[in-house]
């Protein structure tokens, strides 16, 4: 003989059936916005790889900030000897201007906190692997970033104009990016480091 729930059982079980479809809801409207803004962050960085717009937003960028995804080597080559000069921010900055992306942009700001803050190796590996993937699809950006990173480098070497612009470590570190974005073409690149 099946026992007939009490009343207040019956009113937990609405409740517990009521938080369960609010959580529904809710999930159903996250997933929503994610999808929302990893078709902005696509649209960003020029792609319709939504796998990898989705991955971009998981590293933290929205649709906005994204438009500076393709400069992280920048960062990683300005911290390459462990500090960041006020010469190599003042030439990543005068990138993200020529962009067209003011100071108060979301790109600028996610640029100036990771410049401030060193990022964990973690997160420049793993967006130096998603940036390959994007770069594959696209003639000669890899060329620039890897020019643009040198130019960083050069930035604050030699001593009074004088010596080696480009040190070691960022020697090394730059060649390290040009090969992980996959580049054939930057052979010229490299050489200009030798």
């Amino acid at each position: 003989m099946p026992i007939e729930p009490s009343e207040e059982e019956e009113k937990y079980f609405r409740v517990v059936d009521a938080e369960a479809r609010r959580n529904l809801r809710q999930s159903l409207e996250d997933n929503a916005r994610a999808l929302e803004e990893a078709a902005r962050i696509a649209d960003a960085v020029d792609t319709d790889d939504t796998a990898i717009a989705e991955q971009i937003r998981k590293l933290g960028f929205t649709g906005e900030s994204a438009r500076v995804f393709d400069l992280l080597p920048l960062v990683h080559v300005a911290w390459a000897d462990g500090s960041v000069q006020a010469a190599e921010r003042k030439e990543i900055m005068r990138v993200v201007e020529k962009r067209g992306l003011g100071p108060d942009s979301e790109g600028a700001k996610v640029l100036a906190a990771l410049l401030d803050e060193a990022p964990p190796e973690t997160f420049m590996r793993k967006s130096r692997e998603i940036l390959r993937v994007l770069l594959a699809r696209s003639e000669g950006r890899a060329d620039d970033i890897v020019e643009l990173c040198m130019k960083v480098a050069a930035a604050s070497g030699g001593f009074l104009g004088l010596g080696e612009r480009i040190d070691d470590d960022e020697r090394t570190l730059i060649a390290e990016i040009s090969l992980s974005l996959g580049q054939d073409a930057g052979d010229a690149v490299l050489e200009d480091l030798d």
